[in-house]
């Protein structure tokens, strides 16, 4: 699709089907203003062959008209491509007009001008609403104002205001001038953002990854890896185009040399006029966008020229040196550019200005320059005067660049200083190997000489011998007549001789230095280009040419560090460049991953500059203290200086031991001896000297006079802090007093920290309190604590590495509080200063010192935030910050009096980021806090650090109230402010609007409770009702709601232009942006809480048309605009009281236009995310009261035409917008191509149109394309895997939402096909039916298990809270996948601390949330499914033949009865674990019940019936519903009165009653008969049902007061008789060997004597005989009985667990009347009690039972019943006749009682082995033998050994008191 991306055919474009991109758009998509949008679009954009060459020919985009490019033209206009409909939406001829016209007038191909008319024309109703709108919507923005005057700080002249578009406005829309004049304007903005993006993409290409940054926020362009690729590769192939490295062009010239061309062509037309031939009244503004066209170039070619200089490894080529300086020479070095138009000059003047001198100083490439001169130093070398040669090597442009910069240092340019600067290095260099070359000669001309001049002296005396023969030299003598290369002048000399015949007074060289350094200023200079420019305008591409700049400014200090010494300005300049912006937030923003290669990072990895500078300025501490801590906190603030370099030392290594100290010598108060000669003294200490002395150091004085601080206690002899006798040291200067450097090591970290514990004593500096310095000290050495904080805990590093690095963050400050002394550290004497300075009076508002002092403080607590919270909310609890003890805040006090009046508000933007912060602190730590409670240390002591200690929910919910309260205030009053700086208030605004849309989102978008207090986020529940009661108000004259909605409106003030005020305007963005979320938010709180509308509603629908016009005006809150809409109609339709009309309020033009937008969803960037809310929203339109806007949409002309004119509607004029309901059917019709969270969005779009509007069926039903398209996925649908991966489960239940969606859209259409007598739609759809007859109605695929096991697990890990605190209520709309039941972003906020939530692998909680979310998605799917065919079913159903088998349908039917009920006992089983007592639960039981009596009122037909398993799972509901009206144990416990009857248990009384006689009576009897008579048709799981049914019935608080009835129910229909019966039948009846009848009949029994009148009932029906007759009671007959581990072990649980307590219990009901019975009763299993006796025996070895030796609960249970048993019948045998029974008639219990509590007591005693002797016998025992006690008071070390020896215990207690 590359191939034809930038311009398709005319058809797509002009049709709607294909947005073109602009190059504005393809700029914003880089820039990711609409997140995560684009991706696709973007790289077929690039892909381009025609992209990429504009590209390539950037500097000349497009070319001139042509014949051939006419020719072209026609042949794409003509008819064969489109063809002319004078009567549709466009008129191919009017463009074709247009493009010859613009391509005439600006001189452009013809192609080139239609793609801008296509452009035109597509933005056409963006540049309506922008522009064509501005009068229609004035007065409604004064409505919307409320009466106030707008507020004009936007219109500051700071900024360039928008146009005044007086040829946009009225009739003259559409006219040929005004549109002509559009034209121009999209051909300037094409041509400025043409240029913009080449300069983004060249800069991919010359710098490809080290800048790459995925965590920079929105300021600069941040690309995925697959677009940074790609971007690379075009911008590879443009410079291979460029051969950047050889000749680019055919004219044989540089492509820089071009550049350079097109600069001169740009800056020449800046001084004349555009030319083009227009209208008085519109010339000057077009003028202006052509003068900016040129501005923007002559930036943006810089930019390239200045990457393509600093990437080219080699020095700059002599050609390309030449012309740049020429040129810059004829320009005077642009010191006198002037601009025709003022506001353009303010903008682009110190930009282009800064970037001239960058681009100057990057030519001489000065490091490869000095090692270059190095390299060639002693070499001779012929000058080099090829193009292509560097220019080092080529004498005449040496010769003549020197003459240029020394030419404009004499002229005093600023603009050249750097260059003159560097030149003036560069040939001082060059000098200095110069003269060492020349000095070299001569020595060995010198020494030439001495050995000729002793050569003929040997010769004289040879000639004296006598000798006639000359003497033959040695061979190892050198002619002084040979060639000898070494005399001859080096290539350098050379240079050197050219430089110094320049025609001045004084040294060339020198005259350089001098100038640029005094005059030029060429530091402040550095300094300001590094602060100003590359703050402000270097932040493109990740920040990465401000970065760049930096580096080469560094690299200019470096070089002058060879022959200038350590000065202030040079340390000041440094600073700028390590750290141009002293902005605490920009630094946190900054990732460690964008540290690396900085220039902090390349500074402290150079030797030579750490030596010469940071070394220096260390020795000079503390006698220079500001230096130093500015220099080290600027380097803690870069995020790598603290970790380990193999190349540098940790930042806090160098401050832990430094090895100099430097101070003014005290001569009287200290003794010394000097040693050495003259020119080297030093000095040794004879007595001891403090390094606190007042006269020896620049110290701060004390800060805080009146003020009680705490006092060193540190009383130890040794003094760290003194310099001993012995210590030498070297004085610094000559006169008196000196100024010594000391050889003594300390630490300066423990430096700092005991100089600010001194500059608040009151003892130690009171006489310095004049001193100066002192306060900007104490800022800097907390500035620099806050930046060594900062630069650790945030790191990006693994895990393991982040406890690491806390674990660094803590020994820090324990270095700096390590003499301290006393109980103080670091941290509470800086929050001693803090507090002391919010009250320290200034005389003057504008005390910038105690400002900044202040603000440090807010970083050090911000920073103090993320690893000892608990120090944090205590202090600001006490602070006077807030004046949360009822005083003035000091806050509010420091913003009005001092930042008020400055204009500058830092302080408060840091204490409302601090307030942010706070915020997510308590959130994130308040499930950590509530589960650990550990003992608190001085800083660290788990990875709980210091989370709870001093922390109380009150102390929380305290200080965000007040802050909230605050800021409130700030929000509401801050647009009356003066602002020096603009983006402060926004940055205000979106922080608080942001801060707000928190908290309620906190309370509000998880769990289901109402009341806040009972929430997981409690603690904002005052923050969360406070923010209600302000901003949703019914009060006509509310005015919170203002401040929100003049950020609306001002965001309409937003210009064209933002080329270089572009942080201005998305400062603006954000600040709109975070607003709109907030808003929307209160709306769906508002909806939430079912309120009625308030003003803000009111105010928000007058608001409609700016809505749209923002719409329009920013593509970054195009979605949170269309959220807005969808949560304002909502919430409108739920109003009885209003109905409001967002067709009414927009007004026709405005809605046709915001239409028209809508309309081309997510186009031209691809934006799934926003196509899918659009959709949404037309949903919520069409089917929530908006009927005439509905129209509108699904028609595309007005409501009046459509309801007139059916007909007529559906004709296409230019009057009509596209209609939606056609965009919608023709994009379903692909819907396996487009992604299914958009296909949901469509189809519900379509389920609303269709369910509203009868017609838009019809219109569906015409389209055979659509209804093949809806089969076809029908057909399509198969079964979950339930193997698949979680991704495959995840498509899954978006293809079941979507089936659903397409189903419910079916049955509408064959209801409505059917109603007129045609069922071929019906008949069409019945083929594809397969998959929803088989699956439509199956039960759901909800995972018990899993979400048990999730519940469970999660609650014992996580004590306190459970799974609801993290469900998504209503507030938003959660899509279907892993996110869609629980919030994993809350989840993931509260519970990423611990371990278990991430887990090893794929177990931890994240990814069973992740499991159940989906599951939970599926379920949703299956269960619109089932809703949606159950109405297809009953339409296709009605619409039968008689002659058609019904069997099919009747089948369907009785499945969907089926899936219904285990639906319905699912979703009962979900309610009762999230509110089981709710009026919701029990309002159940009714309805249950009597759906259970309409299908059989006899339980024992109902299980013969076909329909048994459906009664049964009635059944299961029913008990369900039971279990609602339980009492709360908890409840219960706590009341000391009997539990009364709720509402809801007293209207369900009589349906119990019904319950217990028909389901318990009357069913047992029934389920006993069949049983007998067909054991097949009944399961044992009946009898455990009505077991649990009768349970939970007699346990319903007030059946008590139904005695009677309940008597006559179980006597009429014999219940106990024929329990008894089924105990005797049991033995006949065993599941293998297991008698599990007579369990349950025994079970059934228990239940019944629970109740006393019940219990007497089954008594006196001899239910004792009953049991004691039945065979199985032989088991306990037998001489050894039965115990845990004999078989059937089943007999053992009837025993302890049934038959025992259901003595007890009629002992309980009936008392001394039966006593003799029981006993006899229980005497007659003689074997079973004697087995009792000895089964705590300590000597297991003589016993012969398998088990023996181990204790199980069930012995446990059974000797604490007999106890019981034997002490009641002890009792009434002792009370004889006064009890009225003869006392020998009670037999005593053969059991041995001493011999039990003997054993017991025994056991008890030895704990120890009793808890190796415990065994579970059960599967529920072997759980609590791994759970923990649920007391720790008893000594258990689990629930198991709990409940073991709590009845022993009791059992214990009871053989003991009757022992005494």
């Amino acid at each position: 699709m590359g191939d034809n991306y930038y311009l398709p055919t005319l058809d797509k474009c002009l049709g709607g089907d294909f947005q073109l991109l602009s190059w504005e758009t393809v700029y914003k998509g880089l820039s990711r203003l609409p997140t995560g949008s684009g991706e696709q679009a973007l790289q077929y954009f690039f892909q381009d062959e025609r992209t990429v060459d504009l590209l390539t020919k950037v500097l000349s985009p497009f070319a001139a008209p042509t014949a051939e490019t006419r020719a072209y033209f026609d042949t794409q206009t003509s008819a064969i491509h489109i063809t002319p409909n004078p009567n549709g939406r466009y008129d191919i001829n009017e463009i074709k007009e247009d493009s010859l016209w613009l391509s005439h007038e600006v001189g452009i191909e013809e192609i080139a001008a239609l793609r801008i008319a296509i452009l035109e024309y597509q933005a056409r109703p963006a540049t309506w609403l922008l522009h064509g709108s501005a009068e229609r919507d004035a007065s409604g923005m004064d409505a919307l104002a409320g009466g106030m005057s707008v507020n004009p700080l936007w219109r500051s002249s700071t900024f360039p205001t928008a146009p005044s578009s007086a040829r946009l406005r009225g009739d003259t829309f559409n006219s040929v001038q005004t549109r002509r004049l559009r034209l121009l304007e999209v051909y300037l903005s094409e041509r400025q953002y043409l240029t913009i993006c080449a300069d983004v993409v060249i800069f991919q290409a010359f710098y490809p990854g080290p800048f790459q940054d995925e965590d920079r926020d929105s300021w600069g362009i941040r690309l995925s890896p697959d677009e940074y690729s790609g971007l690379r590769n075009v911008g590879t192939r443009i410079t291979t185009q460029w051969k950047l490295s050889h000749v680019a062009s055919s004219s044989g010239k540089h492509w820089v040399i071009n550049a350079i061309a097109a600069l001169e062509l740009r800056i020449r037309n800046t001084e004349k006029a555009s030319g083009w031939l227009l209208e008085e009244d519109t010339a000057i503004d077009v003028e202006s966008d052509w003068c900016q066209l040129q501005l923007t170039d002559i930036i943006h070619i810089l930019y390239m020229i200045l990457n393509f200089t600093l990437s080219d490894p080699t020095l700059t080529r002599s050609d390309v040196f030449q012309t740049w300086f020429e040129f810059m020479a004829n320009h005077d070095f642009f010191e006198r550019f002037e601009l025709p138009f003022a506001q353009l000059h303010t903008l682009y003047s110190f930009p282009i200005h800064s970037l001239f001198s960058i681009v100057s100083l990057a030519m001489l490439k000065l490091p490869l320059a000095l090692v270059t001169v190095q390299d060639i130093s002693t070499s001779i070398l012929a000058a080099d005067s090829a193009d292509n040669a560097s220019y080092l090597l080529n004498k005449a442009v040496i010769e003549s660049t020197n003459e240029t910069l020394m030419t404009a240092a004499g002229a005093l340019s600023c603009n050249a200083s750097l260059a003159v600067f560097g030149w003036g290095i560069l040939m001082q260099t060059i000098r200095g190997h110069a003269e060492e070359s020349k000095e070299s000669r001569e020595v060995r001309q010198s020494q030439r000489a001495v050995d000729s001049f002793d050569a003929l002296q040997h010769s004289d005396n040879d000639s004296n011998e006598g000798s006639s023969g000359r003497r033959r030299p040695s061979p190892n003598s050198r002619s002084s007549t040979s060639s000898d290369t070494s005399q001859q002048t080096t290539y350098l000399e050379s240079v050197l001789d050219i430089i110094s015949r320049t025609p001045i007074d004084e040294d060339p060289i020198t005259f350089l230095a001098r100038v640029s350094v005094d005059q030029l200023h060429v530091f402040d200079s550095i300094t300001r280009l590094s602060v100003n420019f590359c703050t402000l305008f270097g932040w493109e591409n990740s920040g990465a040419p401000g970065l760049k700049i930096r580096l080469l400014l560094l690299e200019l200090i470096r070089a002058s560090l060879e022959w200038l010494d350590y000065q202030p300005d040079i340390v000041q300049a440094t600073l700028a460049t390590l750290h141009s912006s002293d902005d605490y937030w920009n630094d946190l923003a900054c990732t460690p991953a964008f540290g690396h290669g900085s220039p902090c990072t390349v500074f402290q990895e150079d030797q030579f500059l750490m030596q010469r500078i940071f070394e220096v300025a260390r020795s000079r501490y503390p006698y220079e203290s500001l230096p130093f801590l500015k220099l080290c906190r600027t380097l803690a603030s870069c995020r790598s200086s603290l970790d380990y370099s193999p190349t540098s030392e940790p930042l806090q290594g160098r401050l832990s031991r430094v090895e100099t100290f430097t101070c003014l010598l005290p001569e009287e108060s200290v003794s010394y001896r000097l040693h050495g000669d003259a020119d080297s003294i030093h000095l040794e200490l004879t007595s001891r000297l403090s390094m606190f002395n007042d006269q020896t150091t620049k110290l701060p004085k004390y800060l805080y006079p009146g003020r009680n601080f705490q006092r060193s206690t540190n009383l130890t002899r040794f003094d760290p802090f003194e310099l001993g006798e012995g210590t030498t040291g070297r004085p610094l200067t000559e006169g008196r007093p000196h100024i010594v450097l000391w050889r003594h090591e300390y630490s300066a970290l423990r430096y700092i920290g005991k100089t600010l514990q001194r500059a608040v004593q009151d003892d130690a500096l009171r006489d310095l309190q004049g001193a100066d310095g002192t306060r900007e000290i104490v800022t800097e050495i907390i500035g620099l604590i806050t930046a060594m904080l900062g630069s650790v805990p945030y790191s990006q590093i693994h895990d393991w590495r982040r406890d690491f690095a806390k674990e660094m963050a803590n020994s820090l400050l324990d270095e700096i509080s390590g003499e301290l002394g006393g109980h103080e550290d670091i941290v509470s004497l800086t929050f001693s200063i803090f507090e002391a300075e919010l009250y320290c009076s200034r005389s003057a508002p504008n005390d910038t010192e105690s400002i900044q002092l202040l603000l440090h403080c807010i970083h050090f607590t911000y920073a103090l935030l993320a690893l000892l919270p608990g120090r944090v909310w205590p202090f600001l609890s006490r602070s006077g910050l807030l004046g949360l003890d009822g005083s003035e805040s000091r806050l509010a006090a420091i913003v009005a009096m001092s930042e008020i009046t400055t204009g500058n508000y830092e302080f408060l933007i840091g204490c409302i980021r601090l307030y942010e912060a706070l915020l997510e602190d308590a959130l994130d730590h308040i499930v950590s806090r509530k589960e650990y409670q550990s003992a608190p240390t001085r800083y660290t002591s788990t990875n709980t650090d210091n989370l709870v200690t001093g922390i109380t929910e009150v102390t929380m919910k305290k200080i965000i109230h007040g802050f909230e309260r605050l800021m409130i205030d700030v929000l509401d009053s801050c647009r009356n402010w003066r602002f020096e700086f603009i983006e402060q208030r926004m940055e205000i605004n979106t922080r608080i609007c942001s801060i707000f849309d928190k908290t309620l989102s906190y309370c509000f978008s998880v769990d289901d409770n109402l009341d806040i207090s009972h929430k997981l986020t409690s603690f904002l529940a005052p923050a969360a009702d406070y923010l209600l009661d302000v901003f949703i108000s019914r009060e006509a004259n509310d005015l919170p709601v203002q401040p929100l909605l003049n950020i609306l409106l001002e965001a309409l003030s937003n210009s064209d232009n933002i080329m270089i005020a572009n942080r201005f305007y998305r400062a603006q963005s954000m600040q709109t942006e975070a607003a709109i979320h907030f808003i929307t938010t209160l709306v769906r709180v508002s909806k939430y809480h079912d309120m009625s509308s308030s003003m803000l509603e009111k105010q928000l629908f007058r608001a409609t048309p700016v809505l749209a016009r923002l719409y329009a005006a920013d593509d970054n809150i195009k979605l949170p605009i269309v959220e807005l809409l969808e949560s304002l109609v909502k919430h409108a339709s739920s109003s009885s009281e209003h109905n409001y009309s967002l067709l009414g309020h927009m007004g026709q033009g405005t809605a046709k236009r915001f239409l028209d937008m809508l309309s081309v969803l997510d186009q031209p960037l691809e934006n799934v995310n926003l196509s899918t809310y659009i959709w949404r929203l037309l949903a919520v339109v069409v089917g929530h009261r908006q009927q005439w806007l509905a129209i509108y949409l699904l028609t595309g002309n007005t409501p009046r035409n459509s309801l007139q004119d059916r007909e007529r509607a559906s004709v296409t004029s230019a009057h009509h917008v596209r209609p939606m309901l056609k965009i919608a059917i023709e994009r379903i019709s692909d819907i396996n191509r487009i992604l299914s969270k958009e296909a949901i969005s469509i189809l519900e779009f379509l389920t609303q149109a269709a369910d509203f509007w009868p017609w838009v069926v019809d219109e569906m039903l015409k389209d055979n394309n659509l209804i093949s398209v809806f089969t076809g996925f029908l057909s399509s649908l198969c079964p979950l895997i339930p193997s698949d991966g979680q991704k495959a489960h995840e498509a899954y239940a978006n293809k079941l939402q979507m089936a659903s969606q397409i189903v419910g859209i079916c049955a509408i259409g064959v209801h409505h096909s059917s109603e007129a007598g045609d069922i071929t739609f019906a008949n069409k759809l019945r083929p594809s039916l397969t998959y929803l007859v088989d699956n439509g109605v199956a039960i759901p695929s909800y995972n018990v298990s899993l979400h048990s096991n999730l519940r469970i697990n999660f609650e014992s890990r996580f004590a306190g809270f459970n799974l609801i605190h993290f469900k998504h209520t209503s507030l938003k709309r959660s899509s279907l996948g892993k996110d869609f039941y629980y919030d994993m972003e809350m989840a993931e906020k509260v519970l990423a601390y611990d371990s278990a939530w991430t887990g090893r692998g794929d177990g931890g909680f994240r990814e069973e949330f992740q499991r159940a979310n989906v599951n939970m998605s599926i379920v949703e799917g299956q269960m619109n499914l089932l809703h949606n065919w159950r109405n297809l079913v009953i339409q296709l159903s009605r619409r039968l033949d008689e002659t058609q088998d019904f069997h099919e349908t009747l089948a369907i039917f009785e499945r969907l009865c089926q899936s219904r009920a285990d639906l319905a006992f699912t979703l009962m089983q979900q309610i009762l674990e999230t509110r089981p007592r709710s009026a919701e639960a029990q309002s159940i039981l009714e309805p249950a019940w009597t759906t259970f009596r309409s299908i059989n009122p006899d339980l024992g037909s109902a299980l013969t019936a076909g329909d048994a398993t459906y009664s049964r799972t009635l059944l299961k509901i029913i008990y369900l519903a039971l279990q609602a009206h339980m009492p709360n144990p908890e409840t219960v416990s706590s009341e000391a009165s009997r539990p009364t009857e709720r509402p809801n248990t007293m209207g369900n009384m009589q349906v119990v009653l019904e319950i217990l006689s028909i389901v318990v009576a009357k069913g047992f009897r029934a389920l006993t008969t069949l049983l007998h008579e067909d054991a097949t048709k009944v399961s044992p799981s009946d009898y455990a049902l009505i077991n649990a049914i009768l349970r939970s019935g007699l346990r319903v608080p007030g059946i008590e007061r139904h005695p009677e009835q309940l008597v006559a129910q179980l006597t009429d229909n014999h219940t106990a008789r024929y329990a008894c019966t089924l105990l005797s039948w049991s033995d006949q009846l065993m599941i293998g060997d297991d008698p599990v009848y007579g369990d349950l009949s025994m079970s059934f029994l228990l239940e019944l004597s629970a109740v006393p009148v019940l219990a007497e009932a089954i008594a006196v029906g001899g239910v004792l005989t009953g049991i004691s007759t039945a065979t199985l009671m032989q088991y306990f007959r037998r001489p050894g009985g039965i115990g845990p581990f004999n078989e059937p072990t089943t007999m053992y649980g009837i025993w302890y667990r049934n038959l025992l307590p259901l003595a007890l219990n009629l002992l309980g009901a009936i008392g001394a009347p039966l006593a003799a019975e029981v006993s006899a009763f229980i005497n007659q299993f003689r074997g079973q009690l004697s087995r009792s006796s000895n089964s705590f025996d300590t000597k297991p070895s003589l016993q012969s039972d398998p088990g023996a030796g181990y204790i199980t609960l069930g012995m446990a249970s059974e000797v604490h019943s007999l106890a019981l048993i034997r002490d009641i019948l002890e009792r009434f045998r002792e009370a004889g006749p006064s009890a009225g029974i003869v006392s020998a008639k009670v037999m005593e219990l053969s059991w041995d009682r001493l011999q039990v509590k003997e054993d017991v007591e025994h056991w008890l005693l030895r704990r120890t082995t009793l808890r190796e002797y415990i065994l579970a016998t059960t599967e529920k025992e072997e759980i609590w033998s791994r759970q923990s006690p649920l007391s720790a008071v008893g000594g258990a070390e689990n629930r198991l050994e709990e409940k073991v020896v709590a009845e022993m215990s009791a059992a214990l207690a009871i053989l003991g008191d009757a022992e005494s």
